[in-house]
């Protein structure tokens, strides 16, 4: 189904690098990164795979499946699909990058693990077939490895952490947190939420704050924080966060702004301050990962 945005022929421009491989029997890997654009009525075609799984490591994705449900796909996000059916498909400013791994039923049995195929599809059909995870320990640690991982060794990889990714979902692993089951929402406030996610990320110097946000786009401080929750996994300060701090990864990683420079432009008005919070998500200060990064 998500091959559809990564094939040849198929109404999608694509521009950049789309390499696909079988790093094992049973296990399609498809590593990308490209700018990609996508017509607004493109169909995903069905898959002809029981099982999909896409990290993505830049841009976003949403989804408009059949039932009218909207999922976003993030920075650092996994998305898990299993028998869902998508509607359209479109990306986030163009951009976009990360690993789809498309997996047959038997591709665990060369890993020698035991994966309880049924769990598995009722843990995700409670979820309509369709599972965004986000910040949890095995997410978080994910999307760190892969931005150091060799790109020779991203498709084997990505081949392994997702059929790993499915054992911990079939035996039910605290690493793992399974967001909660979908529940229907005001469309329009859903909307608003959205608008709201998409002015943060593009406003990441700015001193945002709820009150704010709910101001500028007139919606109640409660149901901003309850809907925000429900729809990306998490508080919106957390999100604000986790956001600031992976842009600032990136330009730490692709510009030669100093580190004062780069506080400012995630909204920091303290160098100290911003290395505090940059730490406790990398576990490296910003001296530190920038550094390591420049000689990967």
């Amino acid at each position: 189904m998500l091959e559809t945005l990564l094939k040849p022929n198929t109404g999608a421009s694509l521009s950049g690098c789309v390499r696909w491989t079988q790093p094992m029997d049973g296990v399609r890997v498809c590593d990308f990164d490209c700018a990609l654009t996508v017509p607004p009525a493109l169909p995903a075609e069905p898959s002809e795979v029981p099982c999909e799984v896409l990290f993505c490591r830049q841009g976003g994705l949403r989804l408009t499946m059949t039932d009218g449900r909207q999922v976003f796909l993030q920075e650092h996000e996994v998305l898990l699909l299993l028998g869902a059916s998508v509607q359209s498909l479109s990306v986030a400013d163009g951009l976009f990058g990360g690993e789809l791994v498309l997996i047959e039923q038997s591709a665990a049995a060369p890993c020698r693990l035991t994966v309880n195929a049924a769990r598995i599809k009722a843990r995700v059909t409670s979820h309509l077939g369709c599972v965004v995870l986000r910040s949890a320990v095995w997410i978080d640690n994910l999307a760190a490895a892969l931005q150091s991982v060799p790109e020779r060794d991203r498709a084997a990889y990505s081949a392994i952490k997702a059929i790993e990714l499915l054992y911990l979902i079939s035996t039910d692993s605290p690493l793992l947190t399974m967001p909660p089951e979908s529940v229907s929402r005001d469309h329009y406030l859903t909307d608003t939420v959205r608008q709201v996610q998409e002015y943060m990320v593009s406003h990441l110097s700015d001193p945002l704050t709820i009150d704010q946000l709910s101001a500028r786009f007139r919606i109640s401080p409660t149901a901003l924080k309850d809907i925000f929750r429900q729809t990306y996994g998490r508080p919106i300060h957390q999100y604000l966060l986790e956001k600031r701090v992976q842009h600032a990864a990136e330009l730490l990683h692709r510009s030669p702004l100093s580190i004062v420079d780069i506080a400012a432009a995630v909204g920091y008005n303290s160098a100290s301050q911003f290395g505090v919070a940059f730490k406790r998500r990398y576990q490296l200060t910003p001296s530190q990962y920038r550094r390591q990064a420049r000689k990967s």
